[in-house]
C-alpha cells in the first residue's frame, strides 16, 4: 500500500493498476509517477509500460521475471541499474531520458534484442559495456553526445544500427558487424567509412549530413537497395554502377557533382527507381536544368521518381493515389521531352563525327604539304625572280608553276617567321 507520508502526487496507488492492466500488459503511460514502488511482484505481466513520467531511478523490480518489454522512456532517469533479475527482457527502451553513460546495467540481460537509447546524454560507450548482450539485433543511440562507436563491433547479432545526430567524425569502422541490413550514421561529421564491403548483408545505409568528398571507402556493396549520401561533399557518381550495383533509391541532394560525366554510370544502374539529384545542378538557367532532367528520364525510363516528382508511378500508386497536377504536367509533357533529350543526343553525335572528319583532312592535308620536295631538282636558265617593293607584295614571274613555288618558299623564308 501507498506510505501515507506519500501524496498521491508522488506516488501512483497500486490500487490504480487493475484499470490499467489488459491481459499480460500493464500500461501506466503518463500517470505521473515519480517512483517505482510496491511493483515488487506484478503476476502475468510481460509488457510493463512506465514511460512518460516522472521517473528518476530505476528499482523494485526485481520479483517481476517474466517481463519480456520495458518501456520507460520518457522520465529523468540518469543510470541504467537493477535489471539484473530480468533475465528474460527483449525489448527495453529507455530514450528521452538522462542517462551519460551504460556501466555494468545491462551486462545480466543476454536475452535482450531491441535496446533504445536515443535522445540521452551518452558521451561514450565500452565494448564491455555491450558483452553481455550477444542476442541484440537492434540499437538505436541517435541523438546523443557520442564521437566513437567502435563498442558496437562487438555485437555479432546486429542487424539494425541507427547512431544519427552525434559527434561522429573522422573514420568509422564497422567491419566487424557481419549482420548488419540497416545502417543510419546522418548528420555527423564522418569524412571516410570503412568495412561496409565486408556486410554481405547490408541493404539501407543512410550518411546524408556528413563531410563525405567520395565513396571510394564504401568499397562494393551489391546488396545495398538504398543509399542516401544527400548533403555532403561529393564530386563524382562515376563509379556507383560498380560500387552499387543493386541499387533501388538513391539521394545524392547537394553535393558538387556533375552529372554530365556520371551520368553513364547511373544509367547502368537498372534496378533504381527513385533518384533525387536537387541541388547539384548550378550555375545554369531553369530551361536547361529541365532540359538536363528531361535526358535524364529518358535515359532511365525505369525511374518512378525524380527529384520528388513522379514519372513512371508504379502499380498501387496508380491504383490508390490520386494523380496530381504536377504528375498530371510532367506525364503530358514525357513525350515531347523525350523527343528534344533524343535530337540533343543525335546532335552531340553528329558534332563528334564532324570533328573526326575535319581532323581527318587536317591530317592529310599536312602529309601532303610534308611530301613536297624542298628543293627543285633544276633551276631553269630563264627564271628571274623580280625584285619585291616591299613587305608582303606578291612575287611577280612568268615562269613554270614550279619556279613559281621555288619563289613563293623564297618569299616566306625571307618575310615570314618559322
Amino acid at each position: 500500500m501507498a506510505n501515507n507520508k506519500d501524496t498521491p502526487k508522488d506516488q501512483f496507488l497500486v490500487e490504480q493498476m487493475d484499470g490499467c492492466r489488459s491481459g499480460n500488459t500493464l500500461d501506466l503511460h503518463g500517470k505521473g509517477i515519480k517512483k517505482i514502488q510496491k511493483f515488487e511482484r506484478l503476476p502475468g505481466v510481460k509488457i510493463l509500460d512506465l514511460s512518460c513520467n516522472s521517473i528518476e531511478e530505476i528499482e523494485n523490480l526485481d520479483g517481476n521475471t517474466e517481463i519480456t518489454e520495458l518501456k520507460l522512456y520518457g522520465n529523468n532517469i540518469r543510470q541504467i541499474k537493477n535489471l539484473d533479475r530480468l533475465q528474460e527482457l527483449q525489448i527495453l527502451q529507455l530514450q528521452y531520458n538522462r542517462i551519460t553513460s551504460l556501466r555494468k546495467g545491462l551486462l545480466k540481460l543476454r536475452k535482450l534484442q531491441r535496446l533504445r537509447l536515443d535522445s540521452n546524454q551518452l558521451i561514450c560507450l565500452e565494448a564491455r559495456e555491450f558483452s553481455g548482450l550477444s542476442q541484440l539485433t537492434s540499437l538505436d543511440i541517435s541523438h546523443n553526445k557520442l564521437t566513437d562507436i567502435t563498442a558496437v563491433n562487438v555485437l555479432p547479432c546486429l542487424e539494425e544500427l541507427l547512431a544519427s545526430h552525434n559527434r561522429l567524425c573522422g573514420v568509422i569502422d564497422l567491419s566487424r558487424c557481419n549482420k548488419l541490413q540497416e545502417l543510419d550514421l546522418s548528420n555527423n561529421k564522418i569524412s571516410e567509412v570503412r568495412g561496409l564491403s565486408l556486410l554481405e548483408t547490408l541493404t539501407c545505409v543512410d550518411l546524408s549530413g556528413n563531410v563525405l568528398c567520395s565513396t571510394e571507402s564504401l568499397g562494393s556493396l551489391c546488396s545495398l537497395q538504398e543509399l542516401n549520401l544527400a548533403d555532403n561533399q561529393l564530386k563524382s557518381v562515376c563509379s556507383f554502377s560498380e560500387q552499387f550495383p543493386n541499387l533501388d533509391v538513391l539521394n545524392v541532394a547537394n553535393n558538387c557533382i556533375n552529372f554530365r560525366e556520371g551520368l553513364k554510370s547511373l544509367v547502368q544502374c537498372f534496378h533504381l527507381v527513385e533518384l533525387n539529384l536537387a541541388g547539384n545542378i548550378t550555375g545554369t538557367s531553369e530551361e536547361a536544368k529541365t532540359m538536363h532532367l528531361a535526358e535524364i528520364s529518358y535515359l532511365m525510363p525505369q525511374l518512378e521518381r525524380l527529384d520528388g516528382v513522379i514519372l513512371n508511378p508504379s502499380n498501387n500508386e496508380k491504383q490508390n493515389a490520386p494523380v496530381t497536377q504536377k504528375t498530371a504536367l510532367a506525364s503530358a509533357s514525357l513525350e515531347s521531352t523525350h523527343k528534344i533529350a533524343s535530337y540533343l543526343m543525335d546532335f552531340e553525335s553528329q558534332m563528334e563525327d564532324l570533328q573526326q572528319s575535319l581532323a581527318k583532312r587536317f591530317s592529310q592535308v599536312k602529309n601532303l604539304m610534308e611530301s613536297l620536295p624542298k628543293e627543285l631538282p633544276f633551276r631553269p636558265s630563264y627564271t628571274r625572280l623580280t625584285p619585291m617593293p616591299s613587305y608582303g607584295s606578291r612575287p611577280q614571274t612568268r615562269c613554270s608553276s614550279r619556279s613559281r613555288i621555288e619563289e613563293a618558299r623564297s618569299f616566306a623564308a625571307q618575310h615570314f617567321e618559322k
